[in-house]
């Protein structure tokens, strides 16, 4: 079966036929693999830390929640790939899914303000509601990822596993980001929200994120900060996306601008100021700030003779990117950090330089978004079992690599046509 083509991803053919194979060894109907999960959630219950101080089973909840999401995964690929997809068996799925974030949403009870655990369990339930009316669909890839990831984080922080990473402030910040996210859904599902407004909601959740990233370095929190940061950058290429493919408003690019200026530029200075301290914190951090900003503005400006493909100078996430790691990674010497902010703004300043547009050069390589997910788990993983340094040393290293990897090649372009032919 092919993909569909109305989506702004469609599944590249290697993934068709990976799932074709997965399929052809599965005998089981979906029905039955949608019901299992229900049968998963029993013993996952019984292992789970209770939240009267019973101890828990920490390997056996592991395996327990993967196996759930393996269960989720098949019974779709299976009812796509044998053709037996069904009214029922749609609504059957999306109602097996409920009751593991009941459960988690049951145990954070006296860890998380009750308000927002409500508030993700009813836009949830409205989600599901409006899909047996036949308002809304599954193939909604992003709110997939990110209930997920709020489900993973609810987990963590249940069993108190990873404590310095799933704090119950960031998860709180997740649930309210997904729980916007959610209601743009249901909005758009109601009717009640145009397409060309989709773009518009995106960027408000970008926006959010650069709010959140400044309220935990206000904290200290710099790693959390760059958390939000990239999670704002998820966004930033979405609503980029939906401009394409619906449109957006007159407000549209203005909107997505405030939203990059607040993330990428206002939310890093904020960080500096933080991380240093005193005049010197303040100056550094308004410094930057107003670098970035300014290169924003310039760029709407003169958005008209810009290439949609390429970035005159490193995008300002790149500089973000460089500024948050080198926070986090150099927090007692001011000259590094110092020199690091100035590698970011040199190459941001980089006007004669062009850098592919990341977001765009990802779309049209279907094999490095899905691997994506691996390579998010990967970092992950680094954070958690080895030094936390490792994770953000990677992610400073990507980024110079892409900063300097132009000026590189150009200057490697130059040495070869000047070299004398023996």
């Amino acid at each position: 079966m092919g993909d569909d083509p109305k989506r702004m991803v469609p599944k590249p053919v290697w993934v068709l036929r990976f799932e074709s194979m997965i399929a052809s060894l599965v005998p089981l109907h979906p029905n039955v693999l949608s019901a299992f999960k229900l049968v998963v959630i029993f013993p996952l219950v019984a292992a789970l830390k209770q939240v009267d101080g019973l101890p828990g089973r920490p390997w056996l909840v592991i395996g327990l929640f993967v196996l759930f999401a393996a269960l989720d995964y098949l019974d779709g690929v299976v009812a796509r790939q044998k053709d037996k997809t069904t009214g029922f068996g749609r609504i059957f799925d999306r109602v097996t899914d409920y009751p593991i974030l009941a459960v988690l949403s049951y145990f954070c009870v006296d860890i998380l303000p009750l308000e927002l655990l409500g508030a993700k369990l009813s836009i949830d339930f409205l989600l599901m509601v409006l899909f047996i009316l036949g308002k809304g669909s599954t193939e909604n890839r992003l709110r997939t990822a990110m209930s997920y990831a709020t489900l993973l984080s609810l987990l963590l922080v249940s069993q108190g596993w990873a404590p310095r990473l799933a704090t119950p402030e960031l998860v709180g910040y997740l649930l309210i980001t997904n729980v916007t996210f959610s209601s743009v859904v249901a909005l758009y599902n109601l009717g009640a929200l145009q397409k060309r407004f989709v773009a518009d909601a995106l960027s408000a959740a970008n926006l959010l994120c650069g709010v959140f990233s400044m309220l935990f370095a206000r904290k200290g929190r710099f790693d959390l900060s760059l958390l939000f940061l990239m999670l704002g950058a998820a966004f930033d290429g979405f609503d980029g996306a939906a401009a394409r493919k619906w449109g957006g408003t007159r407000f549209g690019v203005y909107s997505d601008d405030i939203a990059d200026g607040v993330n990428y530029g206002v939310a890093p200075g904020v960080a500096l100021y933080f991380a240093v301290g005193g005049i010197e914190g303040v100056m550094l951090g308004a410094f930057y700030s107003m670098f970035t900003i300014s290169r924003l503005v310039y760029f709407t400006l003169n958005k008209a003779y810009s290439d949609p493909a390429y970035f005159c100078g490193v995008p300002s996430t790149v500089g973000a990117l460089v500024t948050l790691c080198s926070i986090i990674l150099f927090p007692d010497n001011q000259v590094i950090l110092g020199f690091m902010v100035g590698i970011a703004c040199m190459q941001m300043l980089s006007f004669d330089t062009l850098y592919k547009h990341m977001g765009r050069a990802l779309a049209s390589n279907r094999r490095i978004i899905y691997g994506m997910p691996v390579l998010v788990l990967a970092l992950l993983a680094g954070h958690l079992f080895w030094k936390k340094e490792v994770t953000f040393m990677v992610i400073l290293g990507v980024s110079l690599l892409y900063g300097f990897l132009p000026t590189f090649s150009h200057f490697i372009s130059v040495i070869r046509r000047k070299k004398p032919n023996v």
